[in-house]
């Protein structure tokens, strides 16, 4: 007969599996974005600042947020060691802000799916938020080279890598090989 003593020692070791299955989870995934970073030669990997999103979020977001601050701190020790940096932007807006035309309404994002009131334009919601955090990052680096008193030292162009694509304030464009 398994008495409560039992019945919580197996709850405890559940927990303890499924959280080693989530770290493991998180490890490998973080392992795949350096990857990915190294073999398109790209030097930075950007995230959203995530700082006070808990007070943005419900309570049921508030464990998909756990894991992404827990992926974000393993891209963080993992990327430098094989020489990409890791940097965050201002989070406001990446996910109702269209990325081509910058029209902004709570309305354009609807789940998964995202369509811009202004142009009309529609594409994944989250490939859309991906592109304005990488365009966000970009217009920051690029002012950044550009109050510096040696600007046009010779500073490449800022571009931004998303899905093995580069996306410029142009629009995107394919990387060699693609």
């Amino acid at each position: 007969m398994m008495t409560r003593e039992h019945a919580h020692r197996a709850m405890a070791r559940l927990g303890k599996r499924e959280r080693a299955w989530r770290k493991q989870y998180l490890h490998t995934t973080a392992n795949e974005i350096v990857t990915e970073a190294v073999e398109t030669d790209c030097d930075v990997i950007v995230f959203e600042e995530l700082d006070d999103i808990r007070k943005r979020s419900s309570f049921a977001d508030w464990h998909h947020i756990w894991a992404f601050r827990w992926l974000f701190e393993y891209v963080k020790y993992k990327a430098p060691e094989r020489g990409v940096s890791v940097e965050t932007v201002e989070p406001n807006h990446t996910s109702r802000r269209r990325s081509k035309c910058g029209f902004t309404h709570k309305d354009n994002r609807d789940g998964t799916e995202f369509w811009c009131r202004s142009c009309g334009y529609a594409l994944n919601a989250d490939y859309n938020a991906a592109k304005n955090v990488g365009l966000r990052y970009a217009r920051k680096r690029y002012h950044s080279l550009r109050s510096r008193t040696f600007a046009g030292s010779g500073d490449a162009p800022v571009d931004v890598r998303i899905n093995r694509g580069t996306m410029t304030d142009d629009g995107p464009r394919p990387s060699a090989g693609d």
